[in-house]
């Protein structure tokens, strides 16, 4: 029996490496991660074997021009010569990298590989490299403005929950968090007689505010945060509240406005709703803390007042139509589909284009295409099929967004406005695990040499072609003007607002 067991390991690991059977990519394998952990090549042989089983897109690449096994003819050599060199810095792996990861069009791509002369994590996106050469690449960070449309406006709300705002917030504000410490402590300073109290709060304050400043240059600045408010609490600086650590995850910026000719706008920065919207959820993330849920609180006052003034001016025949603004949404979320699009359209949902699964190891082990559907509102609500809906899109609307977009191609009465989106529809699965459609995450981050962000399934338009690594096209192009914006004037947003008030 001992022998019998010995011999059947030795065959699974003699054979392994030719095996066609599926590999396990997903923890560390010592089989296939072992020799990648001290060899470049090593590392492209794992990112290219484990691509070949479980990509979703290989008929697609092939039709783009790209061969699969040339391209691994080509590149083993280039990650050979990394192996023969003393050092090899993280700027020559990433140029290396990004030359394997270029030819690809999956726009949620991200591949790191362990650079084990730095020590260091490089990482290579495909779509990355393909967009950063476009004029609106460097919006990722754009928020859109209300505030010189004021005038315009008869109702406008805003919240924003990031975890860096809030600390701005608390940093910046006067009469509370940094400020109101700096204040009190000028105060005792300047008293002719102190207390000894006074003497031991000065101390305190004096090292409060030289770690508050510090916290930019902290690995963990929310960790590190909460960590002053606790040790700091005797003090009783107004507004020094733990920032909950949800916050991490569901932090988003949302703005509403309702324009005086009945023009309902609303920006979301992503995908993240649901946590704020659905009751459970809202409890069970931020119902524990009066900090948490005031700031949460911000964000689900804004987004039902768009609703309720969609529901009420349409009721009334009065609503002149709707601005759904998505320019830079990284995505996020498919169950708010229901919140934004979901909430304007017939119940039953949207079928906006087809999906297929990986079922098997061999490059082209597909499924059948199936319908794809995005949610929509199940409880009683107006359909808003007889005024314009617009959707304003840019280089950074990703994902989620893209599927809205796709979603509201299906309705007659909306229109795309703004630049070509970033190409990046196929799904992700949040666990880092094969799935049962053998795709998903290639390894574990930071703790395997090589580790691939890969979608976990294959999306088709409606007319059935991918539009991965591509975007899609706006129906009215326009530009956003930064000199402009810079002076008070959002041309994307004015174009919409055009559109719905003129038809043109």
């Amino acid at each position: 029996m001992i022998l019998g067991a010995l011999m059947l390991t030795l065959s699974v690991t003699s054979c392994h490496k030719d095996s066609d059977v599926m590999l396990s990519y997903v923890y560390n394998d010592d089989m296939a991660f072992y020799a990648a952990n001290r060899s470049y090549a090593e590392k492209f042989k794992v990112f290219w074997k484990s691509m070949n089983s479980t990509y979703s897109l290989w008929d697609y690449e092939k039709d783009c021009g790209l061969d699969w096994d040339e391209h691994y003819r080509v590149m083993l050599p280039k990650f050979e010569g990394l192996d023969t060199l003393e050092n090899v810095s993280d700027d020559m792996l990433k140029t290396v990298m990004e030359e394997m990861v270029a030819p690809l069009h999956d726009g949620h791509m991200v591949v790191y590989f362990f650079n084990h002369s730095t020590s260091k994590y490089v990482r290579a996106s495909p779509n990355l490299i393909r967009n950063s050469v476009r004029p609106d690449f460097n919006l990722e960070d754009f928020s859109p403005n209300l505030q010189p449309y004021s005038d315009e406006l008869q109702e406008w709300k805003e919240g924003d929950t990031y975890v860096l705002t809030q600390l701005r917030h608390i940093m910046q504000t006067k009469g509370i968090g940094l400020q109101w410490a700096k204040a009190r402590y000028d105060e005792l300073l300047a008293k002719q007689d102190p207390t000894e109290n006074d003497a031991t709060t000065l101390v305190l304050l004096k090292k409060f505010i030289n770690e508050i400043q510090g916290l930019g240059n902290q690995a963990n600045p929310l960790e590190s945060y909460n960590r002053l408010v606790e040790k700091y609490a005797v003090l009783n600086i107004p507004f020094l509240d733990p920032i909950d650590e949800n916050f991490e995850n569901t932090g988003i910026k949302l703005k509403y406005g309702l324009f005086k000719d009945n023009i309902a706008y609303l920006h979301l920065s992503e995908f993240s709703l649901s946590s704020y919207l659905d009751n459970a959820s809202f409890q069970q993330y931020y119902g524990d803390s009066k900090h948490a849920t005031e700031i949460a609180k911000a964000i689900s006052d804004a987004y039902w007042a768009w609703f309720n003034a969609i529901q009420r001016l349409h009721k009334q025949q009065k609503l002149k139509g709707v601005i759904i603004d998505l320019r830079s949404n990284l995505g996020g979320s498919t169950n708010d589909a229901i919140y934004v699009l979901g909430s304007l359209a017939p119940k039953g949902g949207i079928q906006y284009g087809y999906a297929r699964f990986k079922r098997g190891s061999g490059r082209y082990d597909y499924s059948p295409l199936m319908p794809m559907m995005s949610p929509t509102m199940d409880a009683d609500h107006e359909v808003v099929d007889d005024v314009p809906i617009t959707i304003l899109v840019n280089c950074w609307s990703v994902s989620m967004s893209e599927v809205t977009v796709l979603s509201a191609k299906q309705l007659p009465n909306t229109r795309i406005i703004g630049k070509r989106t970033w190409g990046g529809i196929c799904s992700l699965t949040s666990q880092e695990d094969f799935t049962s459609n053998y795709t998903g995450h290639i390894g574990k981050k930071n703790v395997t040499p090589v580790y691939v962000n890969l979608p976990m399934v294959g999306l088709f338009d409606m007319n059935k072609h991918i539009v991965e690594g591509n975007g899609i096209q706006p129906d009215i192009d326009v530009d956003l003007d930064v000199a402009q914006f810079k002076q008070g004037r959002d041309t994307q947003l004015e174009r919409a607002l055009q559109y719905i008030r003129t038809g043109n």
